[in-house]
């Protein structure tokens, strides 16, 4: 089984998550973050990933651990697991696609399923759960 690890942060706004989605997907969003390099701890992962995918800074000192999901990798191979390690946090400027991300939105629970990735689902449904979000 091939295991993909990644750090994200959950930035919410009147009970929404902030989500994005890259140019290679046209309906699906994902947690803001990504696959860690060689040696970063989950906050310097964070701290590259959210500035390479919208430009942004995080505020550190905001940071809080929430939970670590497990589910099916969307679009990989089959038995490809992913670990998600789910930070809230707040972003110290205004998100903006960068390169790689063709756009953010903030969504609910009451998403189409055609914007969230199964794992999306598990993530919003803790989140919900734990009054982040409606």
């Amino acid at each position: 089984m091939d295991i993909i690890r990644k750090a994200a942060l959950a930035v919410i706004e009147n009970g929404k998550v902030l989500m994005v989605r890259s140019h290679k997907n046209a309906t699906k969003f994902y947690s803001l973050g990504g696959k860690y390099e060689p040696g970063e701890d989950d906050i310097e992962c964070l701290t590259r990933e959210v500035k390479e995918e919208v430009g942004a800074r995080i505020d550190l000192k905001s940071l809080k651990f929430l939970h670590q999901f497990h589910g099916p990798a969307q679009g990989k191979a089959p038995n490809t697991e992913l670990i998600i390690r789910l930070y809230s946090g707040t972003l110290l400027n205004s998100p903006v696609p960068s390169h790689e991300i063709a756009e953010t939105r903030y969504f609910d629970t009451s998403a189409p399923d055609e914007h969230i990735t199964e794992m999306g689902r598990k993530i919003f449904a803790w989140l919900k759960t734990y009054n982040y979000i409606k």
